[in-house]
């Protein structure tokens, strides 16, 4: 059984949309938030809510909660998803999405509490910006996923949150509007194959308990699939992992070797493209490794890391220096 049915994607901003976009066109339900009816009319005939009152926040996060009393309808339409899995995204260098999203994901995962329903899976996905970015975003970043680990922090759980890595960029490419088409077709297509797996082999499988318990753990979670086409171009281990943990469109992943949760489904019935041992001398131990076999391609996702807080740290000191040298 794949888990599609029981997911709902909200875009919020402009980012949040184009991203939900791609899980649109995989068939999943999805809706884009905003307040400029512009980013929306580009997104073309997908579920779109617009908020009234706010177009464009000028790079403000703190117009976010305002946003949100003045459209009380949005946040009854929120509350009443049905759906057990939420993902929230949204750029952290933007002002909408970035100020909404927080809000909202704490909202949603109290609701879920007070209700006796602490199956309700709130999943944060948040763009971070490029290094070359405006200073106000890195800010606007480094404020969202504080706020985020304050939430966590004060017992209210959140799911599995996906950092996207826009610093990634394709191989010669020189047009970050292609490199950022990539991330975002790359990461729909990862999350999609761990979201719909129903594969099954002999020796074991990955199951939906085992899926819904890697996006029930709060941290960081990370996923990478290798391709046929990459498997017979004798792509190695060595550098599956740096696509998964360094290199590849996630967020660098904390050196601290702390980790809840690896799966891997293999490629075939029984021959491993990547063994277990070496992902945790990678990662460190898990409470679980999940295995499954039979795979079209093979997937590797690690759930419960630490957020990358080295790397959201040095944005926050790229903004520190910025305003030293002004």
């Amino acid at each position: 059984m794949n888990l599609k049915n029981n997911c709902k994607f909200i875009g919020l901003g402009n980012y949040g949309g184009k991203q939900v976009k791609e899980f649109h066109l995989l068939n999943y339900k999805v809706i884009a938030a905003n307040g400029s009816e512009q980013d929306l009319k580009v997104l073309g005939d997908i579920p779109k809510y617009h908020l009234n009152g706010f177009d464009g926040f000028g790079g403000d996060r703190e117009k976010a909660l305002a946003c949100l009393e003045q459209n009380p309808e949005f946040l009854r339409f929120m509350s009443n998803i049905d759906e057990e899995i939420i993902f929230l995204v949204f750029s952290g260098g933007g002002s909408f999405g970035s100020g909404c999203a927080t809000i909202l994901a704490e909202m949603l995962a109290q609701d879920a509490n007070e209700e006796g329903n602490p199956s309700k899976i709130i999943c944060p996905v948040i763009a971070l910006p490029s290094i070359d970015e405006a200073v106000k975003k890195h800010k606007n970043t480094y404020d969202a996923v504080k706020e985020l680990q304050e939430i966590s922090e004060s017992g209210i759980r959140l799911g599995a949150a996906f950092f996207i890595n826009n610093n990634f960029s394709i191989s010669n490419s020189a047009h970050k509007e292609k490199d950022y088409q990539y991330i975002n077709n790359t990461f729909a297509k990862f999350l999609d194959t761990f979201l719909s797996n129903d594969t099954y082999g002999e020796l074991n499988n990955f199951d939906e308990a085992e899926r819904l318990e890697m996006l029930k753990n709060n941290g960081m979670m990370v996923i990478n699939l290798m391709g046929v086409k990459e498997k017979d171009q004798t792509l190695d281990q060595a550098f599956m992992l740096r696509k998964l943990t360094r290199d590849g469109i996630f967020a660098p992943v904390e050196q601290n070797m702390i980790c809840e949760n690896i799966a891997i489904i293999h490629a075939g019935q029984g021959n491993s493209d990547i063994e277990k041992d070496v992902i945790i001398a990678e990662v460190g131990k898990p409470t679980n490794v999940f295995e499954g076999y039979n795979g079209r391609s093979t997937l590797v996702a690690i759930s419960g890391l630490n957020y990358p807080v080295s790397y959201i740290s040095s944005l926050g000191e790229s903004v520190k220096a910025s305003y030293e040298e002004r």
